[in-house]
C-alpha cells in the first residue's frame, strides 16, 4: 500500500502580506482538510540593476510543508 505522508508547496508571491495570508489559509484549513502544517518558511529575494542598484524585482518565496496521518 502507498500512502502520502508529507508534501511541500513552494510559491513565488508578490507581497509580504500575501505570503502571510497564504500561510494562514493553510493553517485555517488543516483540520477540515485532514492535514497538519508541519513547517512554514518565507524568504525575501530581490533582483537589482547592477548599474543603478535599484530593485527591479522582489519576491517572497513562501514554503508550506503539510503532513498527513500515516
Amino acid at each position: 500500500m502507498k500512502k502520502l505522508t508529507k508534501v511541500t508547496y513552494v510559491y513565488n508571491i508578490d507581497s509580504e502580506k500575501e505570503a502571510a495570508q497564504t500561510i494562514e489559509e493553510y493553517k485555517g484549513k488543516q483540520y477540515d482538510e485532514g492535514y497538519t502544517v508541519l513547517k512554514t518558511k518565507v524568504d525575501y529575494k530581490t533582483k537589482k540593476d547592477r548599474k543603478t542598484g535599484e530593485i527591479t524585482d522582489e519576491r517572497w518565496i513562501t514554503e508550506v510543508t503539510l503532513g498527513y496521518e500515516a
